[in-house]
């Protein structure tokens, strides 16, 4: 009988804290649970308590060093747990009076082995936690007294080999995990009588190959978890059989090459990850008949190709990722028929150029990642039919140059990566027909200047990034169309001076740095800064700056002299802080103060 569903919420919350495998000094209790009420037979060494609206009897023996299952478990007992001991070994009969146990969790608890009647009685047992153990096999029979078992979780043992027909009493199993174990070869029965199986983890064993016979009868499963294994090839008709199948995980392995019809069959697969393998190249006959498939993941491979129309079938695929291989080139058609694709990534590929209207099709894609590879160029409207796509990632791309009309076409642009290339120049036009775009991220490049006109048509901009450039200095109305900039970041360039009303017309302005620049004095301007970055410049702290001085001295959270930064994870870490100097380098009877140490008296004569 399955737990009720407030059951099942209290099982999950303590299988998460069981995990953890506290361990309490003998003779001591944790902290009850809120409303529990003891129960006069629960041993000595338990916690009973039971549960609110259903009156089902819980035993709590966790990380109590018991060496052996308790005695005096009531009779009514429906979930026990044990995990955290030192069990080591399950006898016979170990559990025969609990005919109405419905949760068994045994995890964590050191055991080596199972007497094939260890779980006799057990015929109403539904959950069965065995993983985190040291179980190296399992006799045969070892199940054939929990005919009820919906989940069993041996992961995380040392199994090396499974008798076939182990598991072929239990038709109504619907989860089954043999992940983290030592398995090479399965046999051709190890999965026999298990119809009515929804899940099946393999994961994290050292599996070569699966046959075809291996997944016969399971027209149930839905998942199946393959992953970091050393499978080095799929073959044909392994996986013809899984009719339901929705997710196949294959990634981290070994496999070199997928045989054409690898996938016939799984008409239900939305999901198939193959990233983290040796795949060399792909044919118009790998993924047919995945028309229901959503999610491609390809990346970490060795394609150094794609040819056209290997994607033919899979008209409802919303993610495409192929970053992480060797691809030189994009073939025309290469895309046909994915019309629904929503994130397509190529980052990390050696591609060098885009022929235009390669994405010709892919009328749905709003991301797009190209970052890391090194493109020659990028030609006039090469993103012409990309009309929903919104954030273009061209990082690290080894672009020199920005032309006119390069992302024309792409009304609907929201955020514009291209920090870490050497772009030199940009034309004014080059940001022409991006209306909607609310990030532009150029931090890390060569820009010397900046056309007057470049920013024309960004009204909905909000963050300009320009950090780590060579800019010696910004027109006057440069920045008038950008009256919705929140964030601007000129940290690390050549800025001697800002041009006088340069950030006036930026009254949503809240974030900006201008650390590590030349800059000799500053009006702070507008008024509703949260947040100015000042440090390494070489102030002149004489009149001019007054203005900044009274600002600073009027708002010391928006010019902060140190912000430590949080620290992730462990709190004991040592804090780390960013320091915010504005440190004069004149007057000389000023030099090395701090601006904001100065009184009113040192610019009393301004």
């Amino acid at each position: 009988m399955a737990l009720s569903k407030g059951g099942q919420a209290l099982v999950l919350l303590l299988v998460s804290w069981a995990s953890i495998c506290r361990v309490h000094p003998e003779g001591t209790e944790p902290n009850p649970l809120p409303g529990d009420a003891e129960s006069p037979n629960c041993p000595a060494v338990c916690t009973c308590s039971y549960e609110d609206y259903s009156d089902e009897l819980s035993v709590f023996c966790s990380a109590r060093n018991l060496t052996q299952p308790p005695a005096g478990v009531p009779e009514e007992t429906r979930a026990l747990w044990l995990d955290c001991n030192h069990l080591g070994h399950i006898p016979a009969a170990a559990f025969q009076n609990l005919s109405g146990l419905d949760f068994l969790n045994l995890q964590g608890s050191q055991v080596g082995s199972l007497e094939p009647g260890a779980l006799l009685g057990l015929g109403a047992l539904y959950h069965l936690h065995l993983e985190q153990n040291q179980l190296r096999s399992l006799a045969a029979g070892t199940f054939a007294h929990t005919p009820g078992l919906a989940s069993l979780s041996l992961h995380h043992n040392q199994l090396s080999r499974l008798d076939g027909g182990l598991f072929s009493g239990l038709p109504h199993l619907w989860t089954l995990n043999l992940g983290w174990n030592s398995l090479a070869v399965l046999p051709d029965t190890a999965f026999q009588g298990l119809g009515g199986l929804r899940e099946l983890v393999l994961a994290g064993n050292r599996l070569s190959y699966l046959q075809p016979p291996l997944f016969s009868g399971l027209e149930e499963l839905q998942e199946l978890d393959a992953s970091r294994n050393a499978l080095r090839s799929l073959k044909a008709g392994v996986l013809g059989k899984l009719p339901r199948l929705q997710k196949l995980y294959l990634h981290h392995n070994l496999v070199a090459s997928v045989a054409p019809g690898a996938f016939l069959g799984l008409r239900a697969l939305r999901w198939l990850d193959l990233s983290h393998n040796r795949v060399a190249s792909l044919f118009a006959d790998t993924f047919p008949g995945l028309l229901g498939l959503r999610v491609l993941r390809l990346a970490h491979n060795v394609l150094t190709g794609l040819r056209p129309r290997t994607f033919k079938d899979l008209h409802f695929l919303e993610e495409l990722r192929l970053g992480h291989n060797r691809i030189r080139q994009l073939a025309e058609r290469t895309f046909e028929g994915l019309g629904q694709l929503e994130v397509l990534t190529l980052d990390h590929n050696q591609l060098q150029e885009l022929r235009p209207g390669v994405f010709l099709g892919l009328a749905n894609v709003a991301v797009m990642n190209l970052s890391g590879n090194c493109l020659r160029g990028l030609p006039e409207q090469v993103f012409r039919g990309l009309g929903r796509l919104h954030s273009l990632h061209l990082e690290g791309s080894c672009l020199g140059r920005v032309q006119a009309h390069t992302f024309s076409g792409l009304p609907g642009l929201r955020r514009l990566f291209l920090r870490d290339n050497a772009i030199t120049a940009m034309d004014e036009r080059s940001l022409q027909g991006l209306p909607e775009l609310l990030e532009l991220d150029l931090t890390a490049n060569r820009l010397a200047q900046l056309p007057r006109q470049l920013f024309q048509g960004l009204a909905r901009l909000e963050y300009l990034l320009l950090a780590h450039n060579r800019l010696a200095a910004l027109a006057p109305d440069m920045l008038l169309p950008l009256q919705h900039v929140f964030w601007l970041d000129l940290a690390h360039n050549r800025l001697e001076s800002l041009a006088e009303g340069l950030l006036a017309p930026l009254s949503r302005l809240r974030h900006l740095s201008l650390h590590n620049n030349s800059l000799r004095a500053l009006v702070p301007q507008p008024p509703g800064l949260e947040r100015l970055w000042l440090q390494d410049n070489p102030w002149d702290c004489g009149c001019a700056l007054r203005a900044l001085w009274a600002f600073a001295r009027r708002n010391p959270r928006a010019v902060p002299r140190a912000v430590q930064a949080a620290p992730e994870g462990d709190d004991r870490q040592v804090p780390v802080f960013t320091y915010n100097n504005i440190t004069c380098v004149g007057p000389p009877t000023v030099a090395g103060l701090d601006m904001r140490d100065l009184g009113e008296a040192h610019f009393a004569h301004c």
